[in-house]
């Protein structure tokens, strides 16, 4: 991901020089026109075992897209991303290290939604920054590891909840445009998904009753077992249910156009 964006720094500098010398196309984008495009992206969690402010320890993780966008106006266009995020977090790195919660997840995501250009396209149009909005659905997917081995989370029902793992999602984001051809851009995006669970990272409530269950499901459920240490109290807070999980997403998108006739 470190050469991604360093390939994007490059290729500002190589849009500043010609530029510069005067040759420079101008890039036109007309109500009908099509882009198709890729996306690639840093992510950061932010749930029941990351803490708001650790920027010591951001436990980064990544996300691949497909992005289909089609211009309705001059200012407005609907949009489509369809991939996959992958997501991880660690309370050693929390307020509450002491209980060893940590999980990853990489999930499918489709989301819909409404781009705004700030300048219309009858603006000269190197690089209008833009707006969007959007909602969709997503598919939970906690993972765990232990003893060299990875358990999918939701099977040991760690809270005694059967949670819906489909999941509404929306998104708040921006951008702006690089122009490297007349066909072509590259576009730096920032976002945050707001997803309507509380289960991305399989926590959220207190702790259960789990003395009849595997000595798996145990240690699962509360972690502390694994490093020998007295277990959580039944009932004790092992999340926050008042607050639904998310993420953060930096993302390089490079996307073609395709007018129509």
């Amino acid at each position: 991901m470190k050469s991604l964006y360093i390939l994007f720094l490059l290729s500002l500098c190589n849009i500043s020089v010609v530029d510069g010398q005067g040759l420079a196309f101008k890039w036109k984008e007309a109500i009908g026109d099509w882009h198709i495009g890729v996306n690639l992206s840093t992510t950061r969690y932010c749930g029941d075992l990351s803490e708001r402010y650790g920027f010591n320890h951001l436990q980064l993780g990544w996300a691949a897209e497909g992005h289909l966008r089609y211009r309705v106006s001059e200012r407005f266009c609907v949009r489509t991303d369809i991939g996959f995020y992958s997501l991880r977090g660690d309370q050693q790195y929390t307020k509450n290290r002491t209980n060893y919660l940590r999980f990853t997840t990489t999930n499918p995501s489709v989301i819909a939604g409404l781009q705004w250009n700030v300048r219309s396209i009858e603006y000269n149009q190197h690089n209008i920054p833009h707006f969007w909005v959007g909602a969709g659905a997503t598919y939970l997917n906690p993972r765990a590891d232990y003893n060299g081995t990875t358990y999918s989370l939701p099977a040991l029902q760690t809270e005694k909840v059967a949670y819906n793992r489909i999941a509404g999602q929306f998104v708040l984001g921006g951008g702006m445009p690089f122009t490297l051809n007349k066909k072509s851009q590259l576009r730096l995006e920032a976002r945050y998904t707001y997803i309507l669970s509380d289960y991305v990272d399989d926590v959220s409530g207190t702790y259960a009753d789990k003395s009849g269950s595997p000595a798996l499901d145990q240690v699962l459920a509360d972690r502390r077992r694994e490093y020998g240490l007295t277990p959580n109290a039944v009932g004790g807070q092992r999340g926050n249910p008042l607050r639904n999980d998310g993420y953060f997403a930096l993302t390089l998108q490079y996307a073609v156009k395709r007018s129509t006739p």
